[in-house]
């Protein structure tokens, strides 16, 4: 998002007031050659830098002493340039000798400039005055400096998009404040409804119904269409009337040296000025009366502190022009009247010593002076009429965003930084601009949706807030703080669940401004990828199962493998494996190189019984999972061998000996040996086997953990045959099991 370089003018005239000069210096250096170019157009081009010098010496001295501008900056400087030049002219007049006295006595000469005759160049300063100083500002950069929005931006504090729809904003309230002002003298009693709607009907902001209404009142009244065809004419004419009626005759020749502006323009405005007055309803001013232009009424507001202009721009002067021609002709001193005194009774002396009594007493000559009764004037009661004032509330975007201002619309760019924006930081800032000096309560009341919840913990400095009625009251009326207020993110719901209203109150004056938090997005969805994971078997091992766990290459920014197990399986992996860093108490192992992930090898020993293990990899929104189920041990024939040994070797012949051969393995061999009635195990012996047998059962079991020779077992024997006279013998290691048998016959001796 783009934003404005700099602190905007605003900024600027804040910490002029508060003393710091550097300020001042940035406002010489954004400002000086406009006002270098209005000088010029006023006095010769070597004058030119001192009378733009003395301007700015005006402003600071204003500044500093709590008057100037808030925000228009440039055209209060440029009337302030213009005034200084009349107050110079004004000064070398005051003495000024002459041998023709006769040339006094002579009407003065008159003077007829186009951009300041006329009932619009008043009109069009009172609308102008009622608008807001902030859209004043960007009208002026705009309309009248041709300016780029891009090139305001710095200056009021704005965004490129957010100076587009405060100059759009701006633009339509001048055309209907102008309208309604235009109708100022012609709404009578039996027309009022019509005429206080014939701006909105011109722009094309009635309904249905009202334009309905209108229409037939028009058909019936000569005079209200008489008043609409001529509102048509100069609502068409605005962009060429208002120029003119800005910067006055100096005005035009600053347009045309300013840069990138034509000497062309000024004289098409000049053109479309005089094509506006053209109409029998207008009488031009003579005799040197000038209409008070816009220019001067921004100043005289901003060197007064009053948030009214003054009451010439209802009446203006019609007998001294508050600005006067670039290069005025030189003109005899007018005569002054002679006024003759009135005539002054004489006073009655009252008598310093007692009338001789033989004196008759004397008439007096005037009647006794009687006191005049004092009438007690009465206090006009206070209005109380709302006043809707857009320039009292505004709600900045988080972190500037959006188009501040308060009411202007929002573009769909606009629109969409300002939700982006809001997403990384959500405090919202609520700024009130109160008249000089205000001293009325200044309320303001927050109202939002059901999806969102109070933005204010306690009460922020400069403020008391209460959750209870919605509602907060600055502690200083003349000076309200910034109210930062911090919505949490929204859960959900409509627009309007999502959206909250600022109410702002201060004596008569009102305003309100709305704002819609951004609908939480919903994540994405994770999406299978059955090709994201495979589980392959790169060996065989009697003994264990080996599995490698491979995951595809792709662009993605992490891969995490979780495996899955029941009881009879443990933890396949030891350590770190390359590329992998695992953690075998949450059984997941991240990839450290996501884009291509290395080969994980996983070892499971075999289990007791059957059991299944699953794999699931995660790498960006891809997922895939796979399973496998394991087997228990295998039956392996070839593991058990139970040998007879022959009379040549062996060991005992008193007994009968039973060799137990294990083959295949050198790892853990464990012995289940079983047998019937007619047989008893007399021994057991050989190293590095160790046996348990119960006296109770016909059972033993043998185990080793290093298998290197036979188990050596010595049976005696009964007469008898089948099962009675039959040893069993499972042999179970890791993954494999053997079960054999062997009958032993009766007899004292082996054969």
């Amino acid at each position: 998002m783009e934003t404005p370089e700099g602190p905007s003018d605003a900024e600027l005239i804040a910490r002029v007031r508060n003393g710091d000069l550097e300020a001042y210096g940035e406002l010489f250096g954004r400002h000086h050659q406009a006002a270098e170019r209005m000088a010029r157009q006023l006095v010769p081009a070597n004058d030119a830098d001192d009378l733009a010098s003395d301007a700015f010496a005006k402003v600071l001295d204003a500044l500093r002493n709590g008057g100037g501008p808030d925000i228009s900056f440039r055209a209060y400087l440029l009337t302030t340039v213009r005034r200084v030049h009349v107050d110079r002219i004004r000064s070398g007049r005051k003495v000024q000798t002459t041998d023709d006295i006769a040339a006094y006595e002579r009407e003065p000469q008159g003077f007829d400039d186009p951009s300041v005759t006329g009932f619009e160049s008043g009109a069009a300063a009172k609308a102008f005055a009622s608008l807001p100083e902030r859209w004043q500002a960007v009208l002026w950069h705009t309309e009248v400096e041709g300016e780029k929005p891009a090139a305001i931006a710095p200056l009021l504090g704005l965004t490129a998009n957010g100076v587009s729809a405060l100059a759009y904003r701006a633009r339509e309230g001048l055309r209907q404040a102008y309208l309604q002002q235009h109708l100022a003298d012609v709404a009578g009693d039996r027309c009022r409804w019509t005429t206080e709607r014939l701006g909105a009907y011109v722009r094309g902001g009635l309904t249905k119904r009202e334009n309905k209404n209108v229409r037939e009142h028009l058909d019936d009244c000569a005079k209200c269409t008489a008043v609409y065809l001529e509102l048509v004419e100069v609502n068409s004419a605005l962009p060429a009337l208002l120029a003119p009626a800005l910067l006055g005759t100096a005005g035009l020749g600053y347009l045309a040296a300013a840069s990138g502006v034509k000497v062309g323009i000024a004289g098409f405005l000049v053109t479309g000025w005089q094509k506006v007055t053209e109409n029998s309803t207008r009488v031009a001013v003579g005799g040197g009366a000038v209409v008070v232009a816009v220019v001067a009424v921004i100043a005289a507001m901003a060197l007064t502190g009053n948030e009214t202009p003054p009451a010439a721009i209802d009446k203006p002067p019609t007998q001294q022009p508050t600005q006067p021609p670039v290069n005025p002709p030189v003109k005899p001193p007018v005569k002054p009247p002679v006024v003759k005194p009135p005539p002054v009774k004489p006073p009655v002396v009252p008598p310093t010593t007692a009338p001789d009594p033989t004196t008759a007493p004397t008439e007096p000559t005037s009647e006794p002076t009687r006191p005049t009764p004092t009438v007690p004037t009465p206090t006009p009661p206070e209005p109380t009429t709302p006043i809707l004032d857009e320039g009292l509330l505004t709600i900045s975007a988080p972190t500037g965003g959006g188009a501040p201002g308060g009411r202007a619309p929002y573009g769909p760019a606009t629109r969409a930084e300002a939700v982006e924006e809001a997403a990384a930081n959500p405090t919202w800032l609520i700024k009130i601009k109160v008249p000089a000096g205000n001293a009325k309560p200044v309320t303001i009341g927050i109202k939002y949706g059901s999806s969102l919840k109070w933005p204010l913990s306690g009460s922020p400095a400069g403020w008391s807030c209460s959750q209870a009625s919605g509602s907060c009251t600055a502690t200083d009326p003349a000076a309200p703080s910034t109210l930062p207020v911090s919505f949490a993110d929204p859960s959900g719901g409509t627009a309007a669940q999502r959206t909250f209203t600022v109410s702002a109150k201060s004596g008569r004056l009102y305003d309100d401004d709305s704002e819609t938090l951004a609908a939480p997005v919903p994540p994405p969805q994770p999406r299978l990828d059955e090709n994201l994971l495979k589980l392959s078997t790169t060996k065989t091992s009697p003994d264990t199962y080996l599995r490698t766990i491979t995951v595809a290459p792709g662009t993605r920014t992490s891969v995490t493998v979780k495996l899955q197990y029941g009881a009879a399986l443990s933890w396949p992996l030891t350590g770190n494996p390359t590329g992998w860093k695992c953690t075998p108490a949450s059984r997941t192992c991240t990839a450290t190189n996501p884009a291509r992930p290395a080969p994980l090898y996983a070892e499971f020993a075999v289990p007791d019984r059957a059991a299944a293990y699953s794999v699931a990899a995660t790498a960006g929104l891809l997922y895939d999972t796979d399973s496998e189920t394991l087997p228990g041990p295998q039956s392996d024939e070839s593991l058990l061998t139970i040998v007879t040994p022959d009379p040549h070797h062996d060991p005992n012949p008193f007994v009968y000996n039973r060799f137990l051969t294990i083959g295949g393995t050198t790892g853990r061999v464990t012995l289940e040996i079983s047998w019937g009635r007619n047989l008893s195990l007399v021994s057991y012996f050989n190293k590095g086997w160790t046996c348990s047998r119960s006296t109770d059962v016909r059972r033993a079991t043998c185990t080793t953990n290093n298998y290197t020779r036979p188990l050596n077992s010595e049976w005696a024997a009964w007469p008898g045959s089948g099962a009675s006279n039959t040893i069993t013998v499972t042999a179970s290691t890791v993954g494999r099991h053997d079960t054999d048998t062997a009958g032993i016959p009766p007899g004292k001796t082996k054969r």
